[in-house]
């Protein structure tokens, strides 16, 4: 009997281990939340430094393409990249001489690796056909309602709270600025 005890108390010994690495294991996650819902949480990418982030979407005025490319940097934050475009116009990103260069259809914009404090927000529109593609997985939208706000940003927190998103999409308090 005593054998018994000592097998059980060694067993909840690594449990209780295991659980304490996952609880302060430090990750990396791209988060997909809206501000305007309470910032509800849609999606969490795992993510190291150094990966991409793209957000593509069409121009609703001019109907020309537009990719955003950032990248994960020290922080944990988005670092914006380049911009690519196939045209100039209304409303559509800003394009000094210096820091833009033609890439055969493409007008690219060197964003100069700009970290972005508060993630980056955009709005949805069917109009867009936005598409997110985060680590080289494309992130479906379909689901979010129309003329939502979205933000991306890039959170650090425990192995545990990214597994508990993973099997049972539990997802965890924003640390935003709620202003």
């Amino acid at each position: 009997m005593r054998s018994i005890f000592k097998s059980i108390w060694w067993w909840a010994l690594i449990a209780g281990f295991i659980l304490l690495i996952l609880t302060i294991y430090p990750i990396d996650a791209v988060t997909l939340r809206l501000p305007k819902q309470e910032y509800k949480q849609i999606a969490a990418i795992r993510i190291s430094q150094g990966q991409e982030v793209i957000i593509a979407y069409r121009h609703s005025v001019e109907r020309t393409r537009v990719k955003g490319s950032f990248t994960i940097g020290p922080g944990p934050a988005l670092y914006a990249h380049e911009t690519r475009m196939t045209s100039v116009g209304t409303g559509l990103p800003n394009s000094s001489p210096e820091r833009t260069r033609r890439d055969g259809e493409w007008i690219v914009v060197d964003e100069g690796l700009k970290k972005l404090e508060d993630g980056l927000r955009f709005y949805l529109s069917p109009v867009n056909r936005t598409r997110l593609i985060v680590a080289g997985q494309h992130i479906n939208l379909d689901k979010i309602k129309a003329g939502s706000i979205l933000l991306v940003d890039v959170e650090k927190i425990s192995l545990m709270r990214w597994l508990l998103w993973r099997i049972a999409a539990t997802s965890w308090p924003a640390e935003i600025d709620r202003d």
